[in-house]
């Protein structure tokens, strides 16, 4: 044998060697390394999911908070209301039921009331006859269970400073705000008409291009509002009233808030309604107009679908909802809605 030939062998016996002593090592080192890196990917994810679930269950628990302190207060105003609307006063309360015949009696001096038109968790709303105007007006009275309620009456106040200073044809006007035998009250515009909620009841989803005009009444009414620095922050379809001309206007802009007042969310409690409010006022966070711009789109939304995205058996169910899910596809539940549309 030659000595390149013995070279050769020798190079191909010592590489099998050391193949046989290194490739098992570097194969054991490759597992290792593998089974490390899979145990850190895990803890990545179960830490993860803890986070995701401990978030979760912070949200709820805040969420339940404040919403248990404002169904208590809710329930509270509601059973006060019942028996002053039943008449069924409690001995010794000096105050008075806001009925038909007391707030034409107390008002009689300037107004004549025709009728109740509404009622909602701050008071009730006649249409009447403003004697000095000469035309037709809409009384909001304060109920007398929040007459000396000072958060109740600032709402108030405020409602008429911020709508007074949104002059649009998509928002309805504000005369003036007075306190006359007991009673505060506001005077605004009387529009004749029905809310979007019970329009779209009565008549399900609309067609593109009545939703679309009715869409681009809001935006003009909001925007508006908006530029006076003036977030709504109770913006829905029971907020909006609709004429049998298709004319709308935005109202009750008691919830409403501006940039330079402070708010009235006391601890505890959430402003607005849990169908319509964005994720941030749901968990009690400060909003701005885009809160505004998240409840117009679920008021799309209802207009095109004849629903509103998230419904639930309770505020709690729904606001977790706001907070969490996704809503169903509009083209899933209405077929007719163009793809640009959805």
């Amino acid at each position: 044998m030659d000595t390149s030939t013995f070279l050769s062998a020798l190079t191909i016996v010592f590489g099998s060697i050391t193949a046989c002593v290194i490739v098992p090592f570097w194969l054991r080192h490759r597992r290792e390394l593998a089974r490390e890196k899979l145990e850190r990917s895990k803890n990545i994810q179960e830490d993860s999911q803890v986070k995701l679930i401990r978030e979760r269950l912070e949200n709820l628990e805040a969420l339940m908070c404040r919403l248990d302190s404002e169904m208590n207060s809710r329930l509270e105003r509601s059973f006060s209301m019942l028996k002053i609307a039943t008449g069924s006063i409690l001995p010794g309360d000096s105050r008075t039921p806001t009925s038909f015949l007391n707030v034409s009696s107390a008002l009689e001096d300037r107004y004549q009331i025709l009728k109740e038109i509404g009622r909602g968790g701050m008071g009730i709303v006649f249409q009447a006859y403003d004697k000095q105007l000469k035309e037709q007006v809409a009384i909001k009275i304060l109920s007398p269970v929040l007459s000396n309620d000072p958060d109740a009456i600032e709402r108030l106040m405020r409602e008429v400073s911020s709508a007074r200073r949104v002059t649009h044809p998509n928002v309805i006007r504000i005369h003036d705000i007075s306190e006359h035998n007991d009673l505060h009250f506001i005077s605004m515009e009387f529009f004749e008409g029905m809310s979007l909620k019970d329009y779209i009841k009565k008549i399900g989803p609309l067609s593109l291009m009545h939703a679309l005009n009715i869409a681009l009444q809001i935006c003009d009414g909001l925007e508006a509002a908006h530029r006076q620095g003036i977030v709504h922050r109770d913006l829905k379809s029971q907020n909006i009233i609709i004429s049998s001309s298709s004319q709308i206007k935005i109202i009750d802009f008691g919830l409403a808030r501006s940039e330079n007042l402070g708010g009235l969310t006391a601890t505890g409690l959430i402003m607005g309604t849990p169908e319509y409010m964005a994720p941030e006022q749901v968990s009690g966070k400060s909003v701005d107009e885009r809160a505004d711009i998240y409840s117009l789109g679920i008021i799309l939304y209802e207009m095109f679908t004849g629903r509103v995205p998230f419904t639930g058996d309770s505020a709690i169910a729904i606001g977790f909802k706001q907070l969490k899910e996704d809503p169903p596809k509009p083209r899933d539940l209405n077929g007719q809605i163009p793809l640009e549309i959805e």
